[in-house]
């Protein structure tokens, strides 16, 4: 088989998911032929992972008009057998068979992603999500749909209207922790003097972030609280509702972090905290089990499939539960031991290795098929 492999999106979650996965593909599978569709400037700095590989540039943004015409014209001239888009960036004139990997349906709600929405922005709002609705309608016509977890595959099939048996589940995982050497500047940078609390990733509504700092605002004046990553148009109003709690001070932002930046973060950590009204898997929380935090979770969305009894659970609507799972996490050494225990357990579980391996048998079977 001749596979292509979208990876221009090389950033947050669904860049580590699509860079880990090929990086393992390449150490079991010498067989197939595979080419990667990677960005100008990341084809600059790529080093093929195996001898069956190799890298074209596809410097083309996603959820663009250039996308939908010149992406299928750089595919078609490959001649593959199949393409993997690991994130809902199907051309629409792309005639190449496909599989494509949903991570959650998030999009769907207009309010969970780009929160109130004043009178100005509501044209802009009701495209863009009409855009989602489109890209994840041209997701119906792939061989075969991966999702990162049961709980999004359940919504996918009942969203789509779907036969269950062409979607299939590959969970992700946590690196090992030798593949990362921490950087431990980052806590002096940040000023990181107190136990902290810890978040990384996006800041769009449904991550709750509004609601974690109302809570740590009523958990005392001995920690601080981290929010790192690329927080867009989001980050100022944040900092707003952390002057309102009376928390400015205490709220770090450092931005977006490098991989060594953020294994020292989670290495230090007090606790993760994750409070998302919904994840299609969660992958830092499981980062951080594995660099011996104890999970602060929200008891909805994918978290408790993925982390079972790994984390101390809170209602995420609720300002008093998330207070008091933080303080649990903070004042209680036995279960803070039994976390971080069931944590490094529920870790291992995971593997990229076997994501690999179950997306390679997918392969086939939409070829097949």
């Amino acid at each position: 088989m001749k596979i292509g492999i979208d990876a221009r999106n090389d950033q947050a979650g669904i860049g580590r998911y699509t860079f880990s996965l090929f990086r393992e593909l390449a150490k079991i599978d010498r067989e197939n032929e595979y080419v990667l569709f990677l960005s100008r400037d990341r084809l600059a700095s790529h080093t093929p992972p195996g001898p069956n590989f190799r890298a074209v540039e596809a410097d083309v943004p996603w959820f663009t008009v250039r996308e939908q015409v010149t992406l299928p014209r750089i595919v078609a001239r490959e001649a593959l057998d199949l393409m993997h888009y690991p994130h809902l960036t199907v051309p629409v004139r792309s005639r190449t068979p496909f599989v494509v990997t949903v991570h959650d349906l998030n999009y769907l709600d207009g309010a969970v992603i780009f929160g109130p929405c004043r009178r100005r922005s509501v044209v802009r709002r009701s495209i863009r999500l009409a855009g989602y609705r489109v890209e994840l309608m041209k997701a119906r016509r792939a061989r075969r749909l991966i999702t990162v977890s049961e709980h999004t595959r359940e919504a996918l099939v009942r969203t789509l209207r779907i036969d269950p048996a062409r979607v299939a589940v590959t969970y992700e995982a946590a690196d090992p922790l030798d593949a990362i050497d921490p950087d431990r500047t980052v806590l002096t940078r940040c000023g990181l003097d107190a136990p902290f609390y810890l978040y990384v990733g996006a800041a769009y509504p449904y991550k709750n972030l509004d609601r974690l700092i109302d809570a740590f605002a009523r958990i005392g004046d001995a920690y601080k609280l981290v929010l790192a990553g690329d927080h867009e148009d989001f980050g100022a109003a944040l900092r707003q509702r952390a002057a309102a709690a009376g928390v400015a001070e205490r709220v770090v932002f450092p931005g977006r972090v490098s991989d060594a930046e953020l294994a020292a973060l989670y290495a230090s950590a007090l606790a993760y905290a994750f409070v998302s009204f919904s994840e299609g898997f969660g992958l830092p929380g499981l980062e951080a089990m594995r660099f011996g935090a104890p999970v602060v979770a929200a008891s909805s969305g994918s978290l408790p499939e993925v982390y079972d009894d790994a984390a101390r659970y809170c209602d995420p609507y609720d300002v008093d539960s998330i207070a008091d799972a933080l303080t649990a996490v903070a004042s209680d050494d036995d279960l803070r031991a039994r976390l971080v225990e069931h944590g490094h357990r529920r870790a291992e579980q995971f593997s990229w290795s076997r994501t690999a391996e179950q997306t390679l048998a997918i392969y086939r079977d939409a070829l097949l098929h």
